[in-house]
């Protein structure tokens, strides 16, 4: 007698390959395992430690209305990072200013998180696009902001900001 092919979609077919399957999810739960316990070894059982800050950086808004003069570094540059963390060309930017504070002990950057397009900040500083930056001198005057801070970055500091 010859045995019927299982239709498509039903009981039979459905029940062709469960021990493999099974098996596979095994395999791959105990190899998953025995990954993730050599990787707490290797750290030596201890969580991720984030690198600590280098130079002169520091969060001084999150949505809140901010006094860019206030919080200007006698002394040093200051420069203004409006960001978002969900805006990508301000995680982008990010990793270059740490660079930029970590090379120069002569420049202070101040970040402004505005959270969102709703926050007080927003509105103060009439912001329409991020980032948005706002350089500041030594000597607390107000150098650039916008696309002039470039171009001002590459003359003071001889490092590009894309």
């Amino acid at each position: 007698m010859s045995e019927t092919p299982a239709i498509p979609g039903s009981s039979a077919a459905r029940g062709a390959g469960g021990f493999e399957r099974a098996l596979l999810l095994v395999v791959l739960v105990i190899v998953g395992g025995a990954l993730g316990y050599a990787a707490f070894l290797a750290s030596g059982g201890a969580p991720a430690v984030p690198e600590p800050v280098k130079g002169d950086i520091a969060v001084v808004s999150k949505g809140e209305a901010v006094d860019l003069q206030a919080h200007a570094v006698k002394g040093k540059y200051t420069l203004y990072d409006f960001y978002a963390d969900w805006c990508p060309p301000c995680r982008a930017l990010d990793p270059q200013l740490r660079e930029l504070a970590a090379g120069h002990d002569d420049i202070a950057i101040r970040k402004i998180d505005i959270v969102d397009w709703s926050t007080p900040v927003v509105a103060q500083h009439r912001l329409q696009a991020l980032p948005y930056m706002v350089l500041f001198g030594p000597d607390g005057t107000r150098l650039a902001a916008g696309d002039e801070v470039y171009p001002m970055v590459a003359k003071l500091f001889k490092t590009e900001l894309y």
